[in-house]
């Protein structure tokens, strides 16, 4: 439903997914969830409209060394869970993007194609974004939160490859991220790896619509190996999902 702020608020759905998330990173810095779990959030049709957003992505040019691999758009929400899981969502001003914790992205500011602001408040992306606002909520004790959001498709041609991390091993400087996979044809690679303080890698591939990780970003780093075509192009579609508490009203 629409507030009279204008705000979208929405009650936490049953089979909410964040309390076991939430109880999973505090223990080791990240968890994950099988897309079969997540669906159970939002009907199928609504997934397949929101996976359409991914087909109107712009080309991300700031990687270095003029690569064109990675097409993306970027929006802001803050987002603010009440006492009973029911969570609000207002579109935030578009900006450029920093990432000032990554040295290949130090200093500089990253302008992204803009969400369209129907997939901002799209019912997969609140879905999405609630779920891991309020597993946040629960992990960080704060309530309202500053969240991007990160459309992205790697593409690997025939012959290349697509890096999902181009950084390699890295952290990127938020409280937490949601990582959320939309799609994945004709893919080999993207083996994932997380890396805890003090404790072995854990390697994994999100493989099916929906397959999720959640971390903790002060205690995990995490990278994602090059994708490589099965016969044609390779598609793989992510949502990003960054949350950072807000910055009090007047602050």
């Amino acid at each position: 439903m629409t507030a009279p702020d204008g705000a979208v608020r929405i009650r936490p759905p049953a089979g909410d997914c964040a309390e076991g998330l939430a109880r999973e990173t505090a223990r080791t810095g990240f968890a994950c969830l099988r897309g079969d779990r997540v669906r159970q959030l939002l009907p199928a049709d609504a997934l397949e409209e929101f996976r359409a957003a991914w087909e109107d992505l712009e080309p991300d040019t700031g990687i270095p060394g003029g690569k064109l691999f990675r097409l993306r758009r970027y929006g802001r929400l803050r987002v603010e869970v009440a006492a009973d899981g029911s969570t609000s969502f207002a579109p935030l001003p578009h900006t450029a993007f920093r990432q000032d914790v990554i040295r290949m992205w130090r200093g500089r500011e990253r302008v992204f194609a803009p969400v369209p602001p129907e997939v901002l408040l799209h019912e997969g992306m609140l879905a999405l974004v609630g779920m891991d606002a309020r597993a946040a909520t629960r992990l960080g004790g704060t309530s309202a939160w500053e969240v991007g959001v990160h459309l992205i498709r790697v593409l690997a041609e025939p012959g290349g490859e697509g890096e999902p991390t181009p950084e390699g091993r890295h952290r990127d400087g938020h409280a937490y991220i949601g990582m959320h996979l939309l799609r994945r044809d004709r893919c080999g690679g993207g083996l994932s790896t997380v890396h805890p303080e003090g404790g072995e890698p854990v390697r994994l591939t999100l493989l099916d619509p929906l397959d999720s990780m959640f971390v903790d970003d002060s205690r995990v780093t995490h990278e994602v190996s090059p994708i490589g075509p099965l016969g044609g192009t390779a598609i793989r579609d992510m949502l990003l999902v960054d949350l950072n508490p807000a910055v009090p009203a007047g602050g």
